[in-house]
């Protein structure tokens, strides 16, 4: 890069799939694009290719580990980095690599911005490894009311900013593309409607998968060619493994198939009739124009709709206080509702790619989070 606004160290925990750590790659990609100098240290994982192939340089670092001896670890890579590149700020996300940062960027001398990007545990000892930063972003007005709460953090040091969604890279396809998607994912012409459930596969998450498939096998009655594809990884994955092979049984041909960790989202986006998810799965498929439900493992809202965007908004799309149970019969009549009238799902879906271009497009919430950069460097 010939010339640089700043040198911005990303230390997320790791990079596999996740909503933050998804933020992460988009944000510094955003930023390098806007003139700014981004590197990244993290535990790691899949995505980490996405990083490296755009220009951006990863360093190993085991910011997912509260071990002491790991932190400590975090700690060293960390300061040499900030030494050896001459890192102007560091931007962390999530509790632990904030917490080893603030120790850094305190004995540098140099400011820290800090991300939260959910409401992490609160209460004794969590408040002693919960820090604010120089400055706070939060992704949603709910993570600022929480974490002013919980942490005492000061109103006017946070800002809002909210996940950025790439709208080129996640956009409506046209009926020949979305064939041409499903036949990258071996899905046979006649099978349709296609839905997808599109999260990491761990503690209550891995039970919301289970929801999906009791609800999708509600509506194979009705629908005997539809397919629920199940996206995302984690130690629950072969429970929730164990369940497709109980109903496609049932049913004598494949109903439920989980894919595991999908990289190329976009396709599997293009390929689907619905999308169930929450926060950032969400984002993705309404920028993708997909009609979305929002579903998670502790409420239901259903699908988008005028009514609930800036409740929704304010949530940053996850079941926080959601009016509906996620039970079997509560989703699946949410699916059949938008299958029978192909009206209401035309207008959810154009709803959605119209929310996420207004409020969501990567490049504002690049130049948002510039903004906060400028205000404590001077920006060259």
């Amino acid at each position: 890069m010939a010339t640089s606004k700043g040198k911005v160290l990303m230390l997320p925990m790791g990079l596999g799939i996740g909503g933050a750590e998804t933020h992460v790659i988009s944000l510094s990609k955003s930023l390098r694009s806007l003139g700014w100098n981004i590197l990244v240290a993290s535990s790691g994982g899949e995505r980490v290719r996405e990083l490296t192939e755009f220009g951006i340089p990863h360093f190993d670092a085991p910011l997912n580990s509260r071990l002491p001896t790991d932190m400590l670890k975090a700690y060293k890579i960390i300061s040499r980095i900030v030494d050896t590149h001459d890192i102007d700020i560091i931007h962390a996300h999530a509790r632990i690599p904030i917490w080893i940062s603030e120790k850094v960027a305190s004995k540098k001398g140099i400011p820290l911005v800090a991300t939260y990007h959910g409401q992490f545990r609160a209460g004794f000892p969590w408040m002693f490894f919960t820090k604010p930063g120089d400055k706070t972003i939060a992704v949603s007005a709910a993570v600022k009311e929480y974490i002013v709460e919980k942490f005492k953090f000061h109103p006017d040091s946070i800002v809002v900013i909210p996940n950025g969604i790439d709208v080129a890279l996640f956009h409506p396809v046209s009926q020949d593309e979305k064939c041409k998607a499903c036949s990258l994912l071996n899905i046979p012409p006649h099978r349709g409607p296609i839905i997808s459930y599109v999260s990491r596969i761990e503690g209550d998450l891995a039970e919301a998968a289970v929801t999906a498939q009791e609800a999708v096998f509600r509506l194979f009655h009705d629908y005997p060619n539809v397919m629920l594809l199940i996206a995302g990884d984690g130690p629950k994955l072969s429970s929730v493994r164990s369940k497709a092979d109980e109903i496609n049984a049932k049913c004598q041909k494949e109903v439920v198939r989980p894919l595991g960790f999908v990289l190329d989202t976009p396709t599997l986006y293009a390929a689907s009739d619905i999308v169930l998810g929450m926060s950032r799965v969400a984002l993705e498929s309404m920028a993708s124009g997909k009609p979305v439900v929002i579903f998670g493992p502790n409420g239901t809202f259903g699908p988008i709709s005028e009514d609930i965007i800036d409740s929704l908004e304010e949530r940053n799309y996850i079941c926080i206080d959601a009016p509906f149970p996620s039970t079997p019969d509560v989703l699946s009549a949410f699916i059949e509702d938008l299958l029978s009238n192909p009206e209401k799902m035309d207008s959810v879906s154009r709803l959605g790619r119209q929310v996420v271009l207004e409020r969501h497009s990567d490049e504002s919430v690049a130049k948002s989070t510039e903004q906060v950069y400028c205000e404590l460097i001077d920006c060259k």
